[in-house]
This record gives structure tokens, sequence and C-alpha cells, in this order.
């Protein structure tokens, strides 16, 4: 999906602040909670911040190593976030030129992790310190794939979920390419995935994010947030699920397949959302991208080599789901309204039905 400008962060606040809340599952009124205590606060939309972050454009990385050291001060970055340490957090936010604030939002406190390097480079994290379900929510190809931050974003507020991790660079800012198997079309001409393309690399700080979090919260269900092109087969796919795994789905047991099933609901006509693992949906077939080669889904899967190993069997907790202009468009351009578009309502209360909710810290 090509490029898209950042939404507007002039939109009204009286109209963004008018946003429906639902009352099962989202984030119900609570008392006024303090906000994190030493980090900035920012009086913003959570949207906007995330929407606005800084993205090295295509081309223009030699590289996209990163060195063993940042490596492990970001790892223990990642850990501290999770654990609300928030004076350990900002120690190490300095020490990777990153950049802490605290968002107040639909009556929860976020606290955003970003790249304040001026480079664009990495990965934006945002936890929510009060989560009310077990979600992850991921957008690993920001900007090329454009809405899935806003609605990495939309989906971890109106769940009240525990996390999003945003990429930094563009997936092919990078001139160079990752050992990890798999091959695109989408930078220039079939080839390689760049070391930039964050959901095939396993040796980038969004990979280290993805471990980190997926670790701590175990009953967490992971989700990867991607856009496609349109299906020009006549049927108009405009979802595809997958769990990430080559194995079928009949019983009807994998998380991925229940949320398909869930927004058949909304579903304007037959075929518009299918999965890679439900039998049913074999008669389809515009269900080329079944996220076999992401490498988060195939770590939280258990493969055993992540980077080259694809797996028949899924663990449970991962969703990866691809989505087409006319799903993504709201978020980037009308999301303010977005409580106004019946099929980005489906989603909320189709993943509201799949995902536990959260019983410990």
């Amino acid at each position: 999906m090509p490029d898209q400008p950042i939404s507007s962060i002039s939109v009204a606040f009286a109209s963004i602040l008018q946003v429906l809340t639902f009352t099962t599952f989202c984030a119900q009124a609570q008392p006024q909670q303090m906000p994190p205590t030493g980090i900035d606060v920012v009086d913003v939309p959570l949207v906007v911040w995330v929407a606005s972050r800084q993205h090295a454009t295509p081309e223009t990385l030699q590289e996209f190593s990163t060195g063993s050291t940042r490596a492990v001060i970001f790892r223990s970055f990642v850990q501290v976030l999770a654990a609300n340490d928030w004076a350990k957090a900002s120690d190490l936010a300095k020490a990777l030129a990153y950049e802490l604030v605290a968002i107040r939002d639909r009556e929860m406190w976020f606290v955003i992790a970003s790249d304040d390097s001026k480079t664009g480079r990495d990965p934006t994290i945002v936890i929510n310190t009060t989560p009310r379900r077990e979600i992850i929510l991921q957008a690993p190809h920001v900007p090329f794939e454009t809405g899935t931050a806003e609605q990495a974003a939309i989906l971890l507020r109106n769940l009240a979920g525990r996390a999003a991790i945003v990429s930094g660079a563009h997936r092919c800012a990078s001139k160079t390419f990752t050992s990890c198997d798999g091959k695109t079309q989408v930078c220039n001409g079939m080839q390689s995935y760049r070391e930039s393309d964050v959901g095939h690399n396993v040796r980038t700080l969004f990979h280290i994010a993805h471990v980190e979090l997926a670790a701590r919260w175990k009953r967490s269900i992971v989700v990867s947030l991607h856009g496609m092109k349109e299906d020009d087969t006549g049927v108009r796919t405009a979802i595809i699920i997958s769990d990430g795994a080559h194995d079928k789905d009949p019983g009807e047991q994998a998380v991925a397949t229940k949320l398909r099933l869930a927004l058949d609901k909304n579903a304007t006509h037959p075929g518009m959302v299918v999965s890679c693992n439900w039998p049913a949906d074999d008669v389809y077939s515009y269900r080329k991208l079944c996220g076999y080669t992401n490498v988060q889904g195939r770590q939280v899967n258990g493969s055993t080599d992540v980077c080259r190993a694809s797996v028949d069997k899924a663990s449970g907790r991962f969703i990866h789901l691809e989505q087409d202009r006319s799903v993504l468009r709201p978020y980037a351009h009308n999301w303010p309204n977005i409580d106004k578009h019946a099929f980005s309502l489906g989603f909320i209360e189709a993943f509201a039905g799949v995902v536990p909710l959260v019983t410990s810290p």
C-alpha cells in the first residue's frame, strides 16, 4: 500500500472527545487517576501522538543494524516499561535517546516511548497503565501501510488492551537485506526483505519489544496489523485472517478463526472476510497473505528457527490481519469519526468477544 499523508493533528478536540464509549468492552468510567509519576504529560489524543511520530523514508538508511549494547539496554527498557517502573524507564530513555510522555485518553493513562534521535529508525511503544484485555497490537509496516498506526492506537484504547508496538522506519528504508526467508515486491521488484522490514527481521528493536511483552503477558493475544492491495478477482475480499500457521482449524478453536467468524456479522458480502485456516474459506482464492513468514508470529507460535522456519501448529496467541484500503481508510483519514464506521465498530465488538480479560497485573 503506497504512503499517504499522516492524519492531521489540527482536528478539533471537541469532536474527538465525542467518540462513543462502549460500556461492555471499553474502559469504563473510573475514579480520577493520577498521571504516571515523573513522566511529562501531553494534552493530545493518543492517536494523534502515535500517528505523528517520525519515520525514516525509503532508501535513506545504508543499513539497519542495532549494536549489541543498545539492544541490551532496550530490552531492559521494555521490561521496566511493562512493569510500570517509570523512574528506571526515564533513566534508560535518556541512554537510548527515547522520549517518554503520558497521555490520558478514555479515562486511562498511557505511557508512550518513542525514538527521539531525529532519525525515525526505531519503534514506538505504548503501555496502558490500567489494561482490561489481554491484547498486544502491533503495526510493523508504518508508514507504508497507511492507517495501521492509527488502528493500533484505536484498538488499544477502545479495547483497553495491554500495549502497542509501532514501527519507526519505513519497511524499505534500509538498503541492506535481512537473512530471514521470504521475498516481496514492495520495495524495488521481487527481492528479499529489507533489514528495516521489522515484520521479517529478528534483529530489530521492534522484535525485542515483541518478545519481551509477549513473554511478560503470557495470556495476551498478539495481533499483527497489515494493509494489502484490493482484491481484483471479483469476490472483493477485504480482510484476510490467519493464525500464522499452516494447519487448518475445522473445529473453529483458534482465536483467529473465532475472530473471522465474529466479523461475518458486519461483512457486506460473502468472501469479504476470509481465513487462511478455516477450511470453509478454501473456496476463496484471494488468501495469499497468511503471515507464514512474519517473525513475530513465528516466535509466539513456537518456531524452532524464527528467522527461517514457519510453523504447522499455532500456539493460539497470534492473529495476522491483512486489510485493504476500504477497511483502513477510516483509520487513516477520518479516525475522529471512527465510531460512525460500522465495520470499525464491528472490529471492536469482534475482538472483545475473543480476547481474554486481564486477571492479574
